[in-house]
């Protein structure tokens, strides 16, 4: 196995949740990270391709939050030539805007455990996402006016 190839592969799956947690979802710094037929499909089954429409979603989606901190950890990669998959476990912790100090509280935030599973592509300048997308396991806090999705 190329471990190089490994290393780069995990960077640009954490650098996508930390563009998440950092609002950087331009479509100009997506295209750093997703392929231009970068698909994210939502715990919901919902389909978002490409880094202009997935960028719009995520602004959308994220401006609700006070902060998010998703955290991904054990990432298994598994290369095939210029393609490989990614399976890692996710916590996304989302804050309710005015809750930052009251953290205890159920109502101040939601969060949710889950496997993520990426397909990525190698392009002339390195790795991309081509898909990516979420299995959520458990949930907890307070979903406000948010759809609950996934199992």
């Amino acid at each position: 196995m190329n471990w190089e190839h490994v290393v780069e592969i995990q960077q640009v799956v954490n650098g996508y949740f930390r563009a998440l947690d950092e609002k950087d979802l331009d479509a100009a710094h997506l295209r750093r990270i997703l392929t231009d037929d970068a698909k994210v499909i939502r715990p919901n089954g919902a389909a978002m391709i490409g880094p202009d429409t997935i960028g719009q979603s995520h602004r959308e989606s994220m401006a609700r939050f006070e902060s998010t901190q998703h955290i991904i950890s054990s990432h298994d990669v598994a290369i095939d030539g210029d393609t490989a998959t990614v399976r890692a476990n996710l916590v996304a912790i989302h804050i309710w805007p005015g809750a930052r100090t009251m953290l205890t509280a159920p109502e101040s935030y939601f969060a949710a455990g889950g496997v993520i599973t990426a397909r990525l592509r190698r392009v002339d300048d390195g790795w991309r996402i081509a898909s990516v997308e979420n299995a959520v396991k458990w949930r907890a806090g307070d979903f406000k006016n948010m759809a609950q999705t996934g199992r």
